[in-house]
């Protein structure tokens, strides 16, 4: 579907797309959303080149509690500089989170960054608990919820921008989310990239420098429109919070045959459950990939980054397909 991105027809399928997420993330009016390619990675760059000058230390905060923060690490590492507040990835193998008190938060920081949920090393973080008192109330607070967007509430009070790749819970790859507080546009380092500086593209017609992916951003407003029709963002986190109940229950029970390596139950993801099966058994792990391929149940092997079993679930997986899953582990046992 190639549609001039100056047309009528287009500026619809934008606007509906936007009203459809600002509707299901119950975003707040001084908030821009903002649709472009890249994936999330390319926000890495466009974030430190967007808000580093906002203070002169020029300094990012950056959690690192997985792969996806920790490559982030090394591509804010290539604009400026960057203070680590915690590293589980070298502290703990990313198994617990570091004692809020051991925090190194950078008060003179321009932001604070971190990761929602790691989807390959399945660590969540959970909002209602997190310490937000550690960091300045004026440091705008920066969330990649690329895996777990759509699947519980986003506190708008907390977060001053967020972005997602729009292809776990909300609609096709392709589609790239940024929603940005009015406030953080219009600060860009002058050597920005032409397509990381969001006041660019706010500033262009419709939103867009240059053409869209017009069919990624298309399916992923007729699913938002979905989600909404079907009880929106209440209704997901309800969803996920069954999903992730029924399976971390068995593993709970399995008497060890299946067992985390995350000891700190409070990140557990609900999106996100990687397991070993009887402490690692690389032959009963490669068994279980292939009964559960006989079974029709697919991409459950883990990520060579920590290996084992994952199990996805985002907000198209039904709760019957995870109660399905649950019976299979309990016979495999």
């Amino acid at each position: 579907m190639e549609l001039p991105h100056r047309s009528d027809e287009f500026r619809y399928i934008s606007n509906m797309t936007k009203d459809e997420i600002r509707k299901f993330l119950k975003v707040p009016k001084n908030y821009r959303i903002l649709l472009q390619q890249g994936g999330a990675t390319m926000q890495y760059t466009a974030i430190v080149k967007n808000l580093i000058g906002l203070k002169p230390a020029k300094t990012a905060n950056l959690m690192v509690t997985g792969l996806w923060s920790e490559q982030n690490l090394a591509e804010m590492s290539k604009h400026c500089k960057v203070n680590v507040v915690v590293n589980t990835v070298k502290d703990n193998d990313c198994t617990k989170m570091v004692p809020h008190s051991k925090w190194n938060v950078d008060q003179n920081a321009s932001f604070f960054y971190f990761c929602s949920n790691e989807t390959v090393n399945g660590f969540e973080f959970n909002n209602e608990t997190f310490p937000w008192h550690l960091i300045p109330k004026d440091m705008p607070v920066i969330g990649d919820m690329s895996s777990n967007i759509g699947t519980k509430a986003i506190p708008w009070d907390k977060f001053a921008m967020v972005f997602a790749g729009a292809q776990k819970n909300l609609g096709p790859a392709g589609c790239t989310i940024m929603i940005i507080r009015d406030d953080l546009i219009g600060h860009a380092e002058k050597d920005v990239p032409v397509l990381c500086d969001w006041d660019l593209h706010e500033k262009s017609p419709d939103t867009y420098y240059n053409t869209p992916a017009v069919f990624p951003m298309y399916m992923t407003g007729l699913n938002i429109s979905y989600l909404n029709q079907m009880g929106g963002l209440e209704y997901y986190t309800q969803l996920a919070e069954q999903r992730s109940t029924l399976l971390w229950n068995l593993i709970d029970a399995s008497n060890g045959f299946y067992k985390t390596k995350i000891t700190d139950d409070a990140y557990r993801s609900r999106v996100n459950i990687i397991f070993r099966v009887q402490g690692g058994n690389k032959q009963l792990e490669d068994l279980f990939v292939a009964e559960a391929l006989k079974a029709k149940i697919v991409n459950v092997r883990a990520h060579g980054y920590n290996p084992g079993i994952r199990i996805s679930m985002y907000n198209a997986m039904p709760v019957a397909g995870v109660a399905y899953l649950c019976d299979f582990m309990r016979n495999f046992q």
